[in-house]
């Protein structure tokens, strides 16, 4: 899809210039959620832009009137503009969007608590955890359990997000791992390099130390060593 080249008024249409690119909404986001102003190396490295790319950012938000200039030379800082009439709005909305990814997460992690007998691990994994996800894509979760309940725990997490989905627009793929599997791919697998870094825990132990637990001789009558 092209960029429109057609201007449109900024009086009656600012958030078409405010929100124009990725990168201006990453620094409004970033500056909006801040507690304090922010020098440009700092708002490069939580929105992952090059420097140069918030100078010219904040040019333009700057021109716009939702953010302010603070002190000279290498000791400028940037904040919002709190008298905008956009502020609170904005404000609004990227607190919808963090509140609706709280929400998944929680959502979530209630399934995976509520399963009987309790799960060994779960996390989210993929481009999720790694901040690459796309409109389209899956929202990745493993989760680990007793070898004979791996079928049974991920039908019914399927079963209890279901509801989730529908109403936050996400699409959910849970991958079930039993402790054999666990023991197996450790070390020498790419798909558990790429299951566990990085990766957002939801429940019990972190894959580093669920690896680690699992290699251990197993107890007897442990159910979970197979």
């Amino acid at each position: 899809m092209r960029t429109p080249t057609a201007p449109e008024s900024y009086l009656r249409y600012p958030t078409s210039t405010l929100l124009a690119t990725p990168g201006s909404v990453r620094v409004l986001r970033t500056l909006l959620d801040a507690n304090a102003p922010l020098p440009v190396s700092r708002m490069a490295e939580l929105t992952r832009l090059s420097a140069q790319t918030v100078r010219n950012t904040l040019a333009a938000l700057r021109s716009g009137g939702i953010v302010e200039e603070l002190g000279e030379g290498r000791g400028r800082l940037y904040r919002p503009d709190v008298s905008h009439p956009l502020y609170l709005p904005l404000g609004s909305l990227f607190r919808a969007e963090a509140e609706r990814f709280e929400t998944v997460v929680d959502s979530l992690t209630t399934a995976i608590s509520n399963l009987t007998p309790a799960p060994l691990g779960a996390w989210i994994y993929g481009s999720v955890a790694r901040g690459e996800d796309v409109p389209d894509g899956d929202l990745e979760v493993a989760l680990v359990t007793a070898d004979e309940d791996v079928s049974t725990a991920v039908s019914r997490i399927r079963e209890m997000v279901g509801p989730m989905e529908d109403v936050q627009r996400v699409w959910i793929s849970v991958v079930g791992l039993s402790p054999a599997d666990v023991r197996r791919f450790k070390n020498r697998d790419r798909w558990w390099k790429n299951a566990t870094e990085p990766h957002l825990p939801l429940f019990g132990k972190s894959p580093t130390e669920l690896a680690e637990s699992l290699q251990r001789p197993s107890k007897p009558g442990d159910p979970f060593r197979r």
